[in-house]
């Protein structure tokens, strides 16, 4: 995942070739062996085999990585142009989003069982300030290439959850960590963890998205 979207930044300094090259086996990689089609996941860990295990780390789901992983595959979609992949990884987006949103309280679970078992990590149930910040890049990115009502919706549901409950309005920052009900569990703004990259990369990268399609729109595209 990190080495697509690594090889993107620096495709300055690499050959076309090589770039291709890295892209086309991260795809595969992400696409193909992490991504389990018939139930629509993307699972942390898969045995040498491909195959699922059926253990705490074989069952796990990492709604944050998976869905930054599918901005990492649009991005590799649009500059190779190919719709296939890009509608993928937009269903996929979707996918998780429907599976890891917390229908009582709202906000995305940090980590998730598959077969709905206790997880190992104690702040399964937590709401983190990176998981929220890369899906509404990943929305917005999607909602550009595709012009998909289902990804408008949802990007306007988790930008509200988001700047209700990770945002400081009186001495600003985020907030990088809540409980389930939504409330800051930790006030702490910066941390091991938490440094000066999700916030401000992920603003960026949104104003970007819809700057391109403000664009698009004068020039007479969708």
């Amino acid at each position: 995942m990190i080495l697509a979207n690594l090889s993107l930044e620096m495709d300055w300094l690499l050959s076309s070739d090589q770039l291709e090259d890295v892209l086309t086996q991260t795809q595969t990689e992400v696409m193909t062996q992490f991504l389990f089609e018939e139930e629509g996941l993307i699972y942390e860990h898969i045995s040498p085999a491909g195959e699922q295990v059926d253990c705490y780390e074989g069952r796990l789901i990492n709604p944050g990585h998976g869905i930054e992983a599918m901005w990492f595959m649009m991005a590799i979609g649009e500059r190779q142009g190919n719709r296939t992949l890009i509608d993928q990884a937009t269903d996929q987006v979707i996918r998780i989003l429907n599976f890891a949103w917390d229908e009582q309280y709202d906000g995305l679970f940090y980590f998730i069982d598959t077969q709905g078992h206790p997880p190992q990590q104690l702040e399964w149930d937590q709401k983190l300030w990176w998981v929220h910040l890369e899906t509404l890049v990943a929305l917005s990115m999607a909602y550009r290439l595709t012009g998909r009502t289902d990804c408008w919706q949802w990007y306007e549901k988790v930008h509200s959850y988001t700047w209700d409950h990770f945002t400081d309005s009186e001495h600003g920052e985020w907030y990088g960590y809540l409980n389930r009900q939504g409330d800051v569990l930790l006030p702490l703004k910066g941390g091991k963890w938490k440094g000066s990259f999700h916030v401000p990369r992920a603003l960026n990268l949104c104003r970007h998205q819809f700057e391109k399609i403000e664009s698009e729109s004068r020039g007479g595209r969708k």
